[in-house]
């Protein structure tokens, strides 16, 4: 069936990108998005993708786009932090020090806040 297929090709898009099978996983992913599967996440994993490719501007781009679909997911930090990085990456240092100011104040336990302050000591 249809629903098979949707969650045949996002089950595959995730254990291609735990492989770091990059390529195959957005291929993956892009099947799911098409069938409107998981919008949130699936963005999110495109988004992944694009980061860990340096395709930083798409990598912002996917970020907003699953961001906008559900800001309470628990990888939001994640999605946060790589989003700083890559704003950083493509010299919008404003726009990078604001994210890595949001991640610090609203997940201070996690380990993305640690990240983000040294990154945001690094900037001054």
């Amino acid at each position: 069936s249809e629903m098979c297929i949707r969650d045949r090709a996002y089950a595959n898009g995730i254990t291609l990108f735990r492989a770091k099978q990059y390529d195959k996983a957005q291929e993956q992913f892009l099947d799911a998005k098409k069938q409107g599967y998981k919008a949130a996440s699936t963005n999110y994993y495109l988004g992944e993708i694009a980061y860990y490719q340096k395709r930083y501007k798409d990598a912002i781009f996917y970020y907003k786009s699953s961001a906008k679909l559900d800001d309470k997911a628990n990888y939001i930090d994640t999605l946060l932090l790589h989003t700083a990085i890559s704003l950083e990456n493509t010299n919008d240092k404003a726009q990078a020090k604001l994210f890595y100011e949001t991640i610090i104040k609203k997940y201070p336990a996690n380990e993305s806040a640690k990240i983000a302050k040294s990154k945001l000591d690094g900037m001054k």
